[in-house]
């Protein structure tokens, strides 16, 4: 089984820490920014989400190309950890939106590295990448309940500043972990005369395709996302702790189930997996929409379906890449993922301080965006890949009988 394996362990305790700490931040961002510093307009605190991701969107693809041309990956995702922990600590000590934004960026410059790296490391010379990348996935999850639970209880209690400091302090340990277990695994040799840079990774087949659908959900998503807190407790009515238990009961569901989830993923190709999560998303965005019951909400967010896309995208981009450019490649993603993280929430502001002025009907533009990313994902069936010369990797699905292996 991939998490009992000693050289890949180290990664998922790592990034298990990591998680614990980002989870006690981000679900009270919004929250935060309205009540300790102040700032009412949603507007403004979209654009306080937005400022980091922006940063991380271009930050991660130097990181990858980077990691790819040193071949190390170590090294940057400790960069990225200390990139985190310097941010929580200086969160605790702004006193306006202004230097909020001005640490989030800084601090994002860094942190962009850690994510990409470590899913880089983790499908190096491997074949059941998409066990390991569940795996992966089931320990950040475990991470993000540990830290939405802690958060969701405590916030009411001793405040957001010192919960910034237990994130800082969570994430010196990611970065102690990392120093004292991990070890960089060798890349395969190359043909050096086919090597891609961020543009050619592109037109590999497919990998437009599922960099776009990857925004365009995570557009949707966090339109949302970042006004949860707001939504949950201004306008249905329930108590900062609920917060914490919708995103608890989210994680908690994914620690249980992502480890199979990576190897359906294996066994029947990340295209379907992703399909599922995809449809799953435009059903989920249209109920959300309409709950008027917080405690409905709640249950309604703890739905597990962020497992089968995360999976499912990072396993996609693994087959698709080698490994010479596995860095850039899961930075594609993430750089998707992160334009979803600043596009997202500037489109949530401006409707909701414009047009809906509420948060909850910002569902049904979630709606629409996962739409046209699950028709991206239906696009991507029936795409083969070529048997790479660099891997030794057994295909997914079935063999053809030109050399390609099914994607599906």
């Amino acid at each position: 089984m991939a998490f009992l394996n000693r050289s890949i362990a180290s990664v998922y305790i790592a990034y298990a820490l990591q998680a614990t700490a980002q989870a006690i931040s981000w679900q009270y961002v919004t929250y935060f920014i309205k009540h300790d510093l102040a700032t009412s307009s949603f507007l403004e605190q979209s654009v306080a989400l937005a400022l980091p991701a922006i940063v991380i969107m271009i930050m991660t693809n130097v990181w990858g190309s980077l990691s790819d041309r040193w071949k190390k990956r170590k090294m940057f995702m400790m960069i990225g950890f200390a990139g985190y922990a310097i941010t929580f600590l200086f969160y605790a000590l702004v006193v306006d939106i202004i230097q909020y934004m001005a640490v989030a960026g800084l601090g994002a410059m860094f942190s962009s590295a850690a994510l990409p790296m470590g899913q880089a490391h983790l499908t190096t010379n491997a074949p059941n990448k998409g066990e390991r990348l569940g795996y992966f996935v089931a320990a950040q999850s475990a991470g993000y309940f540990s830290g939405s639970f802690i958060s969701g209880v405590l916030y009411d209690i001793i405040g957001m500043r010192v919960l910034f400091i237990v994130a800082a302090v969570l994430s010196l340990g990611a970065i102690v972990s990392s120093a004292a277990l991990i070890h960089d695994i060798a890349f395969n040799d190359v043909d050096k005369s086919v090597r891609r840079g961020f543009r050619g990774l592109l037109r590999k087949g497919g990998m437009s395709r599922l960099t776009a659908a990857v925004a365009f959900s995570q557009i949707g998503m966090n339109t949302v996302s970042a006004f949860l807190a707001i939504m949950i407790v201004d306008e249905l009515g329930g108590s900062t702790a609920f917060v914490g238990y919708a995103n608890a009961g989210a994680t908690l569901i994914a620690v249980a189930i992502t480890g199979q989830v990576g190897k359906i993923v294996d066994k029947s190709g990340p295209i379907k997996v992703l399909i599922l999560a995809y449809a799953s998303y435009v059903a989920f965005a249209f109920l959300f929409g309409i709950v008027t019951d917080p405690v409905i909400a709640v249950l309604l967010w703890a739905l597990p379906i962020y497992p089968l896309s995360a999976t499912a995208t990072t396993t996609l981009a693994a087959h698709i890449s080698g490994e010479d450019e596995r860095g850039r490649a899961m930075s594609l993603i993430y750089g998707a993922q992160n334009a979803g993280g600043w596009i997202g929430p500037l489109i949530g502001g401006i409707f909701a301080e414009y047009v809906f002025l509420t948060v909850q009907p910002l569902s049904f533009i979630n709606m629409l965006f996962n739409v046209i990313a699950l028709l991206l994902a239906v696009s991507l069936l029936g795409m083969q890949r070529p048997r790479s010369q660099t891997e030794n990797t057994p295909a997914m699905g079935s063999e053809t009988s030109t050399g390609t292996a099914e994607l599906e």
